[in-house]
C-alpha cells in the first residue's frame, strides 16, 4: 500500500508514474511542483494524491 499522485483531468506524467510512501512524500511532491507558480499560471495542472489499495 501507498500513496500516488493522479491528474484531475487524468493524463499520465512523471508525477503521476511514481509510489510514494507515505501522503506526506506525495505532498511534499506536490508542494516543489505548486511553489513555482503563481495563481493566475494558465499551465498549472491540477493534482489529487489518492491511497493506493491492492486493486490500484
Amino acid at each position: 500500500m501507498g500513496f500516488a499522485i493522479r491528474r484531475d483531468d487524468g493524463e499520465m506524467d512523471a508525477y503521476t508514474k511514481q509510489i510514494f510512501a507515505s501522503y506526506d512524500d506525495a505532498y511534499e511532491e506536490l508542494e516543489r511542483y505548486y511553489r513555482d507558480f503563481c495563481c493566475s499560471d494558465d499551465e498549472r495542472v491540477e493534482y489529487s494524491i489518492v491511497k493506493l489499495d491492492e486493486k490500484n
